[in-house]
């Protein structure tokens, strides 16, 4: 299985499993756009959720999508059609359960990769300082095929 590695400009890092049999496409796309170091924010709209803006340019299609996020879930959100489109796109990953949402309201996602319950503990600590300090350096990358 794929692994990404996320990696903070305060420190720290953890890794994510991609579901690659359940969201393939989504995967491409965004492995198409790594290595790349990004501003991560936490999302208070959605609550215990940290997300990096993003610009794939060949978007992938809906697949494996979630409304209710899990701690250690790692999403790709954009506006498909349904939507009135306003360019808004991003990888997110959440620290505790949460109903996904933009400033819309409610939104589904593409569930791409889960973070393994052991690192639980940085989402967390990533998540609160992001809300609290403010956005920090992201760099996302492959770490296995």
């Amino acid at each position: 299985m794929p692994r990404l590695k996320f990696s903070f400009a305060r420190g720290g890092s953890f890794t994510a499993t991609v579901l690659i049999d359940k969201a393939p496409k989504t995967w491409a796309a965004v492995k198409s756009m790594l290595p790349i170091t990004l501003k991560a924010y936490n999302a208070r709209w959605t609550g215990r959720e940290t997300h990096t803006k993003i610009d794939i340019p060949a978007k992938p299609p809906r697949e494996n999508q979630i409304l209710n996020a899990a701690t250690g879930d790692v999403i790709y959100a954009c506006e498909w059609s349904d939507r009135d489109v306003t360019g808004f796109e991003a990888i997110g990953w959440f620290y505790g359960t949460e109903t996904v949402r933009d400033w819309r309201g409610e939104s589904r996602v593409n569930l791409f990769a889960r973070v393994d319950q052991s690192e639980w503990p940085f989402l967390e600590e990533v998540g609160l300082r992001t809300w609290r300090e403010g956005g920090e350096d992201c760099t996302i990358s492959v770490l296995s095929e």
